[in-house]
């Protein structure tokens, strides 16, 4: 039997350091994105850390829930929205976590603002160089997600090419 969203933020609560959310006004907050889509979700998650994101998506492999892993929502084709639980990037994993001497790497949370990693960067005199017309709003997981590009995509390529590596969460998590 399906569990109701309050059902699954409560059950969410008590696994997590972040928040879980069931209410219809969140709900309804994470239902859209830049794309011409709408879709509410059961719950809305703000992890606190990749430990959260591991615990709500093995809970969500056991309820049989999809996971979409949300940034600004800048992006055209849905892709951060679904029924199940959205994780919001934005409000806890926001931290750049450390820079190379000499600002070559950089480690940082997936919710971190594109401009704001590359205010950071510039006091290294360094820039993560796609350039995408949302970097003002748009996180690095999304950015890295969708291997955004820019206007100067001729010159700099896309952001995979920027990536050394990655921490993820598996199906099962």
């Amino acid at each position: 039997m399906a569990k109701d969203p309050t059902q699954i933020a409560a059950d969410l609560g008590g696994r997590i350091r972040g928040g879980a959310f069931g209410d219809i006004i969140h709900r309804v907050a994470f239902s859209t994105d830049a794309s011409s889509y709408r879709i509410v979700p059961q719950c809305v998650v703000a992890p606190g850390d990749s430990h959260d994101v591991a615990a709500v998506v093995k809970y969500a492999a056991e309820e049989g829930l999809p996971v979409a892993p949300r940034g600004a929502g800048s992006g055209v084709a849905g892709e951060s929205l679904c029924s199940g639980i959205v994780l919001d990037m934005t409000r806890y994993m926001t931290r750049i976590l450390h820079t190379a001497a000499d600002g070559a790497v950089v480690t940082c949370e997936p919710g971190v603002v594109l401009d704001d990693l590359n205010k950071h960067l510039a006091r290294y005199g360094r820039k993560i160089g796609p350039d995408p017309s949302s970097a003002n709003r748009a996180t690095v997981g999304g950015c890295v997600a969708n291997n955004a590009t820019g206007a100067h995509s001729l010159q700099y390529g896309h952001i995979g090419e920027y990536v050394e590596s990655l921490e993820g969460v598996l199906a099962d998590g």
